[in-house]
């Protein structure tokens, strides 16, 4: 027992200082801003942005400048010292007709566009869910430090009700032990809560990207906003769905694949032209004052007539490939509309749950207080005084996990339906 008064020491060694309060709003901002998966989300975005260029779909013309020196010792026509042949040239090439399989290369670039946006923004919805739920659970954690510490107080004042009572001989020494025990139980709950959120702090600041420690405090209200009717969210979901945007942009790179497979069996019209400037003197010289000209134009048709099957097969293969979108997609749909309604019902429950909670709470505080007065006045016992205690911190301890829960789930329905980064 005399390990009491240092654990009762410790306990009340929080820090005093201000801290910052961490709302989720600014949490969520932080994340967006800081946290390394969002920004790899909107570089891999930049990527496919970048990549849907004409010129990257061999749409525009190739122009390259090419210039030389070449110096052979003795032996020459022109000289027994040799001679300096010096040339310059600007050449150009462009596919005049490839059977539009520019076209399709350049579509599919643009396909990869809208599926990199798309990609892009499920990986940051999803990031944004894991800051959610690190910060509700920080949030849980909290407030059961609060609730513990409540908890602790309670005890503490039943430890001086009982010396109280036990010197004027009202109460026995098993009351005094009684609620020491209870008092000792509760100090570590206190513990055990405290460490639980200086771990759910820790994890929460690594996902804004801050150092593990950085200290604060955390905002424990929630706000709900408006949820509308399963068919709004439905069509909500339908229209603005990161994933099933994917699974359309996939399907449109597979139609212009499919294309390119086709454009294989047309023939193909190259044309080219260069300009150049050549000139040849004795020994070493690399000067240009009478250089010869040259002008070239060229125009180069292939036809491939047999390649072993290769076209054919490949034209098969993406049609193949190209029905395996279209499963995707129609498979992607029916996922989506189970989840969404799934996650409707959910959310729809866990604020039921949290009113039934919430009306939990009301009843213990007031058995709670009606049992602490019968205490006080010697009518009730020790265990019951105990049982009305726990049953008041159980109720806010429900209370706090079902308004979470109920938080999470509206922040999953965003999800489903597009409006979370809206949001």
């Amino acid at each position: 027992m005399r390990r009491l008064p240092f654990i009762l020491f410790l306990l009340a060694g929080t820090c005093g200082f201000a801290q910052e309060r961490l709302t989720f709003e600014e949490a969520m901002s932080l994340a967006l801003s800081r946290n390394h998966q969002v920004t790899i989300a909107r570089n891999n975005a930049k990527i496919a942005s970048n990549s849907a260029n004409i010129g990257n779909a061999g749409l525009l013309p190739g122009v390259s400048l090419t210039g030389g020196t070449t110096y052979q010792e003795g032996g020459s026509a022109m000289s027994s010292e040799g001679a300096t042949t010096t040339s310059g040239s600007v050449s150009a090439n462009y596919t005049f007709f490839d059977g539009l399989g520019t076209i399709y290369r350049f579509k599919r670039l643009q396909a990869g566009k809208v599926l990199g946006e798309a990609d892009a923004r499920a990986l940051i919805e999803s990031t944004l869910l894991g800051v959610s739920s690190a910060f509700y659970a920080a949030a849980s954690a909290y407030e059961n430090v609060q609730i513990a510490e409540e908890l602790l107080a309670i005890s503490q004042e039943r430890v001086k009700r009982a010396r109280n009572r036990s010197q004027f001989g009202r109460a026995g020494a098993i009351d005094v032990l009684a609620a020491r025990v209870d008092l000792i139980a509760d100090s570590v709950t206190v513990v055990e809560a405290r460490l639980f959120w200086d771990e759910s702090r820790r994890n929460l600041n690594v996902l804004l990207n801050r150092t593990i420690d950085h200290p604060f405090e955390i905002d424990t209200g929630v706000s709900f906003g408006t949820v509308h009717n399963l068919e709004v969210i439905k069509e909500a979901a339908a229209q603005r769905n990161a994933a099933l945007l994917s699974a359309a942009a996939r399907l449109r790179q597979a139609r212009f694949d499919l294309g390119s497979a086709k454009a294989a069996h047309f023939p193909r019209l190259d044309l080219s032209a260069s300009y150049g400037y050549s000139q040849t003197a004795s020994g070493w010289d690399l000067k240009m004052n009478d250089p010869s000209r040259s002008v070239r134009v060229g125009a180069t048709f292939n036809f491939n007539l047999f390649n072993g099957f290769q076209t054919s097969i490949q034209r098969q293969n993406s049609a193949l490939a190209l029905r395996n979108s279209e499963l995707n997609y129609e498979l992607e749909q029916l996922n989506l509309e189970k989840e969404v309604i799934s996650a409707y019902e959910t959310y729809k429950n866990t604020l039921l749950v949290m009113d039934l909670e919430s009306r939990n709470v009301e009843a213990a505080e007031l058995n709670f207080q009606r049992t602490e007065e019968l205490y006080g006045l010697g009518q009730v016992t020790t265990t019951q005084f105990r049982e009305a205690q726990l049953n008041l911190i159980r109720a806010r301890t429900s209370l706090s996990s079902s308004k979470y829960n109920a938080k999470m789930s509206e922040i999953e329905l965003l999800r489903l339906s597009g409006q979370l980064l809206q949001e």
